[in-house]
């Protein structure tokens, strides 16, 4: 398995806890303004059509980033209940959805969970707007610190602090890249998502994982789960 299990700044205990509110703020904010959450509308679409599910529980990491930038474009008709990873079990049934999180889990817990969501019946599915590639990596070491410099006037809800950590103390933009490069090593691709579920003997559950254009020149991941 090609990705690394390393902690960010985010995942420190010592780290700040209102940096790490600003970091989960502007990548909530950033993601919502050039869409980038849409291209996983029509997979998670799918597999709630294809399971006749109208609900989904949503694993929050509360990292930034996360449901509140799909619920937008999903239709009022489905209801959304979040859960943190640390309360997750299957006594509800619904879709089962990890939203630019589930690189934070070990490899252990990683298959601890889908192997518990599936064997409970229910639907999966797992979304990365991040992928491993070299534009990606470009992105994030260039364009991203750059976003932050220009964009921190108006990331909303707006705070003085973001303003004196961008640019009187320029830590939001180092610990913003630092953090998203060592997201890109934790990615579990596609063929790391394959080897986490191959060994799963659970009857009539299919497993779909790939890329997928996301309409900027980059790929996003994803894994679905379901019963057939």
């Amino acid at each position: 398995m090609d990705r690394k299990q390393v902690k960010q700044l985010i995942n420190l205990e010592w780290f700040p806890s209102h940096l790490k509110t600003l970091i989960a703020e502007f990548l909530s904010w950033f993601v919502l303004k050039v869409d980038a959450t849409k291209p996983f509308v029509p997979i998670i679409e799918n597999e709630l059509t294809d399971t006749k599910s109208e609900k989904i529980i949503n694993i929050d990491f509360n990292l930034g980033a996360g449901i509140d930038t799909v619920a937008p474009f999903l239709s009022d008709k489905i209801e959304v209940l979040s859960i943190p990873p640390s309360k997750l079990n299957t006594d509800k049934n619904g879709l089962y959805l990890f939203v630019n999180c589930f690189h934070q889990l070990s490899i252990e817990e990683a298959k601890s969970n889908l192997k518990k969501i599936a064997e409970s019946g229910n639907p999966i599915v797992v979304v990365e707007g991040n992928d491993d590639s070299l534009w990606q990596i470009i992105g994030m070491t260039i364009f991203v610190p750059l976003t932050v410099l220009l964009t921190a006037p108006f990331v909303k809800p707006f705070r003085f602090s973001r303003i004196i950590f961008t640019y009187l103390i320029p830590i939001l933009p180092f610990a913003i890249v630092v953090d998203g490069c060592l997201a890109l090593m934790k990615l579990y691709n596609p063929d790391d998502l394959k080897e986490l579920t191959s060994n799963f003997n659970i009857p009539n559950y299919e497993w779909k994982m790939g890329k997928k254009d996301n309409g900027r020149g980059g790929k996003i991941i994803y894994l679905t789960g379901k019963k057939i």
